[in-house]
């Protein structure tokens, strides 16, 4: 088996494992978040997810992102005491020797630039142990531990990094937890480790005031359905976390190259060499006909007195997973760290990729006639639609959406259609709630041999048939893969 096939396979386990072991944390998630929007009685905030919402990376480690859900806005909570931590840090032996970490973690540790903290809080038998953080300006990781000498059974209910002096400094969008054990519950008398992670802006100056704010809530279906405060326990750790402390051990390289692809043109601004990460910030022109959602496999190329560096499969910091960006004309690529880049200038550096997946900006959308069962328009090829049956618990006016595709192994993103759609007459209504459960049909799979299929179901609700026909969506993204190998060099010496 190759490399590329290994990685498609190993994608699509941890995304069949993502399905089948969240269900249950997103049940008690859902119960707990409806108690506390009934207290506060407010519009429910957006949940914020990375593929399903709640991301399990292998069965001994659990990850989940979501918007920060907070305390009802009635009562205060009660503050916790904090104090010097009388855990010891163990070198954090426990974190040196879990295999899932992310690359730049499991690197900062190796290299000893964790640095320890010491510092906890107590509240009403709960206490979060800080044990260690580190930062490199643009991603943040904090390492701590939840002991619980109660009788309850709890789970983080929120968690959130505040910077003092910055309003509204609460990175939620894209902030993970992640947990060495199986799952999130912490049972009376156990200890937990976890571990924060979230992105910062590089054009923001942090400052090293930090505190970091865990809110723990009980687990019974009466705590989780409670708008009180009686259930939830809140736990704020303040430290100092120098956003500077890597500076010294980075290198930026400063470009003003651009890619074009199919006529769309991509500039790139910069390169940052980090400790922990390699970041490449780009950018797509506005006067761009098509709308970008990704690019193919990009790989960033050094040469470094003869030796030739290959960095691939990098992740993706936009609007979409971060705070960072407030629109989706800019993003960062997120490399593994460079320690030969690091250690000297290298040589050159370009960035090559294989493609896009863009679609024309006047093409976001797919028009169906209900009773015609036909597709009147949509972008690219491959989209057939089907109408399921009662026996695939279809409800009724709803729809399934078969995208096939070729050229997808190295494709991150999944469509996504908006919640409204309008009708011929240009009325619009919001797409239904479904009511039945999910049957044969949706879902993401990937083959071997490249290609995919995006099965997506989507619910006009009961009478949409007589709706004036068709029937349009808007879509927010669109898998359609552009492809086309370039490359541009970026610096030289």
């Amino acid at each position: 088996m190759t490399d590329k096939e290994d990685r498609i396979l190993q994608k699509n386990v941890d995304e069949m494992n993502q399905n089948t072991e969240t269900l249950q944390e997103m049940k008690i998630y859902n119960a707990m978040r409806k108690g506390i929007m009934e207290g506060k009685k407010r519009e429910k905030r957006r949940v914020y997810t990375a593929g399903l919402g709640v991301i399990a990376a292998a069965a001994a480690a659990l990850l989940f992102t979501y918007s920060s859900i907070g305390l009802p806005a009635k009562e205060v909570a009660e503050p916790s005491v904090q104090t010097a931590s009388p855990k010891n840090t163990d070198d954090f032996a426990a974190y040196r020797s879990f295999s899932r970490l992310e690359p730049a973690l499991a690197s900062a540790l190796e290299e000893n630039l964790v640095m320890p903290v010491g510092q906890s809080a107590e509240n009403k038998g709960y206490r979060v142990d800080v044990t260690g953080a580190v930062t490199d300006g643009r991603k943040v990781y904090i390492l701590y531990s939840v002991q619980n000498n109660t009788d309850k059974e709890v789970i983080h209910a929120n968690f959130a990094l505040q910077y003092e002096g910055i309003q509204d400094s609460n990175l939620h969008k894209g902030a993970a937890l992640s947990m060495l054990a199986s799952d999130n519950r912490i049972q009376p008398g156990q200890s937990k480790d976890f571990i924060y992670t979230t992105s910062l802006s590089p054009t923001v100056k942090y400052p090293k005031e930090v505190n970091y704010n865990v809110i723990l809530t009980e687990t019974s279906d009466k705590a989780l359905q409670s708008s009180s405060n009686k259930y939830r326990t809140n736990l704020d750790v303040a430290f100092e976390l120098n956003p500077d402390m890597l500076k010294a051990q980075e290198r930026i390289l400063k470009t003003d190259k651009t890619l074009t692809f199919d006529g769309q043109k991509i500039k790139v601004n910069l390169v940052q060499y980090t400790p922990l990460s390699t970041y490449v910030d780009l950018e797509y022109d506005l006067n761009n006909d098509k709308q970008i959602f990704q690019l193919i496999n990009p790989v960033l190329i050094s040469t470094n007195g003869g030796a030739t560096e290959k960095l691939f499969y990098p992740d993706i910091i936009n609007s979409d997973n971060s705070e960072v960006y407030s629109d989706n004309t800019k993003f960062t690529l997120v490399f593994r760290n460079s320690q030969s880049s690091l250690n000297r200038q290298p040589d050159t550096v370009s960035l090559k990729t294989f493609g896009i997946s863009a679609v024309e900006k006047n093409k976001m959308k797919i028009v169906v006639d209900l009773n015609k069962q036909q597709i009147i328009e949509a972008p690219g090829s491959g989209l057939e639609l089907v109408v399921p049956t009662q026996e695939n618990y279809a409800d009724e006016g709803e729809i399934l959406l078969r995208h096939t595709i070729t050229d997808a192994e190295y494709l991150k993103y999944y469509t996504r259609l908006a919640e409204t759609f309008t009708d011929a007459e240009g009325n619009v209504h919001k797409r239904a709630i479904k009511t039945t459960s999910a049957g044969n049909f949706g879902g993401y799979m990937t083959s071997k041999e490249g290609t995919a299929v995006d099965e997506m179901r989507y619910t006009f609700g009961k009478g949409a048939k007589d709706y004036p026909q068709p029937l349009t969506i808007t879509l927010e993204k669109y898998i359609n893969p552009i492809m086309d190998t370039q490359a541009v060099e970026l610096f030289s010496k």
